[in-house]
C-alpha cells in the first residue's frame, strides 16, 4: 500500500526512563493535533498532561505503574469523545520513536526483531534509555499490532562526520571488532537547528557554518558545516563531551581504573557513578538542575558556583574548537532547556568571545522569548535562541521510512 504524505498522521513517541511524551502530527501541514506528557512513570503520583488545540487540557495525578500503562492511557485519549483527535486508531499511519543507540544501526529503521535485538545489545551503553524504549516498542506492538513502528536514531544526523573526526586513538581493531568510534547523539535536535536557523535568517544552509549548542540535562555541541554534521561532542556513548546533569562528560580515562582500584568498585558500580552521580550533581552535591544551582550560587554556595562555571567553560571550549575545525563561524545557536531559558548561561558562554566575532546584546538576551536573535548589530556571528523541535524531525523521518518501505 502506497502512503502519501497528505494522508499521514504520525504519532511520535519520546520515552524517558520515568517519562513518556507523545505527539500526533498531521503530515499534510505538519500541525500537531495532540500532545501529552506523563511524568513520574512508576510512581503512585504520576502526572498526566494532555493537550488538544481548541479543547480544555487534561492535567491530573494518576497511578501509572509502567510504560505499558502510560502508552495505553495515551492512546485511549486520542480517540476519547471529549479529548481526542481521531475517530479511530486506524487513522494513525505509524509510530515514530526518538531512539538513541543500537548496535550496527545508525540510520532510521523500520522496527523488527533485529532492531530490537540491536537495542538490547547496547543496553550497557544506554542503561537508562534502551530498556525503556524496548518496553515501549513491545507495548505498541501489542496495542497496535498492525501499525509500522520506526526508530529514528540519535546517531543518524552524524553519519556525515569524517573518519578522522570519528576515529578514537585506541587500537584500530577495536573499531573493526566492536565499532568503537564517535557516533554522537541529539541528532534530531541538531538536524532541526541545521534547517531552522538558516530559515530564520533567510540564508542558504549550504553556505553557513553553524555551531548548535543543545544544552539541558543532557547536553551536546555540534559543528554543522554547510548543512552537515562534521563533529559533535558526544562520542561512543552519551557520557562524553560537555558536563551533563548527572553524567561526567569528558574526563581522563585513567581516572576510572584508578578510582576502581582505590574504592574496590565493579564495572557496574563505576558505570552507575559516572552516569547518575557525576556531572552537575557530582560537583555541587546539591542538584543536577541548573535552576537550583543558580539559586544556590546566588546564596553564596561556592560548589554551586564552581559547577556553573565549569559547565559554561566546557561549552565555551567546544565552541572555540569547532569554529577552528570549520575554518570560521557564521551562526551560534542555543537550544534545549538550558540553552533556551538560561539568560545567564548564554551571557557567560559568550563572554570574551569577541575575537571569534561573537558579540552578544545583553538586553536582547535578557528579553529573548521563543525564536530570537540576541547578537549585537555589529556582531560578525549571528547568535540565535531557537527552541528545538525534535518531534517534527522524527515525524518526517517516520513518514519517509513508511513511504519507502511499506
Amino acid at each position: 500500500m502506497r502512503h502519501e504524505v497528505s494522508d499521514m498522521k504520525i504519532m511520535v513517541s519520546n520515552v524517558g526512563s520515568s517519562s513518556f511524551k507523545y505527539q500526533v502530527i498531521n503530515m499534510a501541514d505538519e500541525i500537531t493535533l495532540a500532545k501529552g506528557y506523563i511524568e513520574r512513570v512508576g510512581k503512585s503520583s504520576s502526572i498526566l498532561t494532555h493537550s488538544v488545540t481548541g479543547k480544555d487540557d487534561i492535567k491530573k495525578e494518576m497511578d501509572i505503574p509502567n510504560h505499558n500503562r502510560a502508552i495505553e492511557i495515551s492512546i485511549s485519549l486520542l480517540t476519547d469523545p471529549n479529548y481526542g483527535v481521531l475517530n479511530d486508531l486506524s487513522e494513525l499511519t505509524g509510530i515514530g520513536f526518538k531512539a538513541v543507540f543500537a548496535k550496527g544501526i545508525t540510520s532510521s529503521a523500520l522496527i523488527d526483531e533485529n532492531v530490537i535485538k540491536a537495542l538490547e545489545e547496547y543496553i550497557p551503553l544506554t542503561p537508562f534509555h534502551n530498556p525503556a524504549y524496548i518496553a515501549s516498542i513491545r507495548a505498541f506492538q501489542k496495542i497496535l499490532p498492525n501499525k509500522p513502528l520506526v526508530a529514528v536514531f540519535e546517531t543518524w544526523f552524524h553519519e556525515t562526520i569524517p573518519d578522522y573526526a570519528y576515529i578514537f586513538s585506541v587500537p584500530y581493531e577495536w573499531y573493526e571488532k566492536y565499532g568503537v568510534r564517535r557516533y554522537g547523539f541529539h541528532g534530531a535536535s541538531h538536524r532541526y537547528i541545521s534547517q531552522r536557523a538558516p530559515e530564520f535568517l533567510g540564508l542558504p544552509a549550504d553556505k553557513l557554518k553553524i555551531i548548535s549548542c543543545h544544552l539541558g540535562g543532557s547536553s551536546s555541541i555540534c559543528a554543522i558545516k554547510y548543512g552537515k554534521s562534521i563533529d559533535t561532542s558526544m562520542g561512543f556513548s552519551a557520557q562524553s563531551g560537555v558536563m551533563q546533569s548527572t553524567r561526567c562528560g569528558d574526563i581522563d580515562p585513567f581516572l576510572i581504573p584508578f578510582i576502581m582500584d582505590k574504592e574496590g568498585l565493579t564495572t557496574d558500580q563505576i558505570r552507575n557513578i559516572l552516569a547518575t552521580k557525576s556531572g552537575m550533581l557530582g560537583i555541587s552535591g546539591v542538584s543536577s538542575d541548573m535552576r537550583d544551582l543558580l539559586d544556590e550560587m546566588d546564596k553564596g554556595n561556592d560548589l554551586a558556583r564552581l559547577t556553573v562555571q565549569a559547565y559554561h567553560y566546557s561549552v565555551k571550549k567546544y565552541i572555540g574548537a569547532y569554529a577552528s575545525a570549520m575554518g570560521g563561524l557564521d551562526v551560534l545557536v542555543f537550544t534545549g532547556g538550558i540553552g533556551e531559558r538560561s539568560v545567564r548561561g548564554r551571557a557567560d558562554i559568550c563572554e570574551n568571545m569577541e575575537f571569534l566575532g561573537i558579540k552578544i546584546d545583553h538586553e536582547k538576551n535578557k528579553h529573548a522569548k521563543g525564536e530570537s536573535n540576541i547578537s549585537t548589530s555589529d556582531s560578525k556571528v549571528q547568535i540565535l535562541v531557537i527552541p528545538t523541535n525534535e518531534e517534527i524531525i522524527v515525524a518526517r523521518e517516520t513518514a519517509r521510512i513508511i513511504r519507502e518501505c511499506i
